[in-house]
């Protein structure tokens, strides 16, 4: 017995040490395919990193962007140093680091699942039932984490949801190891830690540490056993809060966490212009210098490369979200359809949806026992929670990655089948092919990836800038390129220019006549623009 215990060790062992490799090696394949590419929301994290490093606080409290991720990245930047041509790199090297980083939290969540329902489950179903075996939890896991951090979240976009993916990852292993038996003072001050840092790499995480901590006091057969613990927790994940909170309140005037969710609530739901907003109560709007092409200057009082862009909530202020039926209808419609189109549309979850229904409805009244689900509730309602809390707005792939992930590993954990030598066969087969699919989806996604577009470009076009006289800090204006859809802001970032003032319909300025543009262009001027770019 001793013996084939260990050739099983050793066996999962190397399964995960394959699984470890194939996973750094897919992540660097893509982060380096990636590597010149840069999205809007990147400009603004650059720049906002900047912020803190030079100690400009004014700049630095946003309430629209968190700010570990900019931490990461600014002091990357001010470490390395790179040049204009290696900027853009550099920040996709560190989305490279973040995702070993989560990788590694990944492994740890599986190692607590699977050795918390070694124990319980020996104890409860093993000799009635069929179940998913160890080595099927660690190839299904590392197949799902590999194609939801891929594909749905990936390291091309400058964001931080790789990061909140591995708080999630930590704080779901945690929670289980609370609900274990080896759970103890030190456990619940990690759990309160990393849902204070999760926050601070996301507003979303407040709201969510909540569901965490929630779900962490009611995971005991007693409440009251929990509560001292958890209170330790909250207060510890409050104490790494509140300084963003407070700092974030004193700048809004008004109590606040962050209003990303707030802002997107006014697009989404209430049909506000998410650029150039307008509405009773505006207190910063945009202004607007020119009718006809529509033309705008937002160059003070907010900084960075864009301002439009830099602090979204800033042009929002003073709008207050309203609650509209057909809006709010409308926006979780919009959610429910992102949803069907992902669990059922693309193949690699069609195939698995249909695996699990399978398995599934083969042994429906063991799978639907009582205490079945126990061993991993907390998980499912941490996920369910978090895909609730988006489809009230907006739902990307990338803010739901990680808990896709958890969704999944909570579904197949309540497989029960009748005991036999067919139904073991039977989960065997259906978890290799869900995990041999993931896993050619991963690497077909990266291996087709086209090769990175745009930063050479983008580089040239600063250079140029700069050998027409456009120097570093420079205030500009664009006609044609709009900085938030296209590359504008990307070029701007890469020459430390910053753009103040827009022409939004370049195609009305180009096609009016020429007193008309003479006088769009006096309007520009006045705006301390050195050039307008196009």
């Amino acid at each position: 017995m001793t013996i084939a215990m260990g050739d099983k060790n050793f066996g999962l062992k190397w399964l995960r040490i394959l699984f470890w490799c194939a996973a750094i090696a897919l992540g660097a394949v893509d982060a380096w395919a990636a590597r010149h590419t840069m999205n809007p929301d990147g400009i603004s994290y650059l720049d906002l990193g900047d912020a803190y490093l030079r100690g400009d606080w004014k700049m630095a409290i946003n309430a629209y962007w968190s700010p570990l991720y900019p931490w990461l990245v600014g002091l990357s930047l001010k470490v390395l140093k790179p040049s204009p041509d290696w900027e853009f790199p550099v920040v996709h090297l560190v989305n490279f680091v973040i995702y070993l980083a989560a990788l590694a939290s990944f492994e740890f969540f599986l190692r607590t699942l699977t050795d918390y329902r070694r124990k319980r489950g020996n104890a409860v179903c093993e000799s009635e039932d069929a179940r998913l075996p160890e080595w099927a939890w660690w190839l299904l896991g590392y197949s799902l984490f590999i194609w939801s951090s891929l594909i749905l979240i990936g390291t091309k976009l400058v964001t931080p949801d790789m990061c909140v993916a591995a708080f999630v990852y930590l704080a779901c292993g945690l929670l289980l190891r609370l609900r274990g038996a080896t759970a103890t003072w030190r456990t619940f001050v990690l759990f309160g830690i990393v849902l204070g840092f999760g926050y601070l790499a996301k507003a979303v995480m407040f709201p969510l540490a909540f569901v965490f901590l929630a779900v962490a006091m009611f995971s005991f057969e007693g409440t009251w056993k929990a509560e001292p613990g958890v209170l330790i927790s909250t207060l510890i994940f409050l104490s790494i809060a509140s300084p963003l909170i407070i700092s974030l309140s004193h700048a809004k005037g008004r109590l606040t966490f962050g209003d990303s969710a707030r802002v997107a609530y006014e697009v989404y739901v209430d049909g506000v212009d998410l650029m150039i907003p307008s509405g009773n109560g505006l207190k910063h709007p945009v202004k607007k210098i020119f009718e006809s092409p529509p033309t705008y200057e937002f160059g003070e009082p907010i900084g960075g490369t864009y301002p439009l862009w830099y602090d979204t909530s800033y042009w929002h202020e003073g709008i207050k979200p309203y609650f509209d039926l057909n809006g709010q209808v409308q926006a979780i419609k919009t959610s429910l359809l992102f949803y069907c189109a992902l669990f059922f549309s693309h193949f690699t979850q069609l195939f698995m949806s249909v695996c699990f229904l399978i398995l599934f409805a083969t042994g429906a009244r063991r799978s639907l026992g009582p205490n079945n689900g126990a061993a991993v509730w907390p998980v499912l309602i941490v996920a369910i929670s978090a895909l609730g809390l988006y489809s009230l707005a907006l739902v990307e792939s990338r803010y739901i990655g990680a808990f896709v992930c958890l969704l999944w590993l909570g579904a197949f954990s309540v497989v029960r089948l009748p005991a036999s030598q067919l139904s073991n066969r039977l989960i065997a087969g259906v978890v290799i092919a869900v995990a041999a699919t993931t896993c050619f989806s991963a690497v077909w996604w990266v291996s087709r990836k086209p090769p990175a577009q745009g930063g050479p470009a983008w580089s040239e076009a600063a250079q140029a800038l700069s050998e027409k006289g456009i120097k570093p800090e420079d205030k500009v204006a664009t006609v044609g390129v709009e900085p938030y859809g296209g590359g504008g802001a990307y070029w701007a970032r890469l020459a430390k220019i910053q753009i103040i003032a827009q022409v939004s319909e370049p195609e009305r300025f180009w096609a009016a006549d020429l007193s008309t543009q003479s006088r769009v262009i006096e309007a520009v001027a006045r705006t301390g623009a050195k050039a307008i770019l196009t």
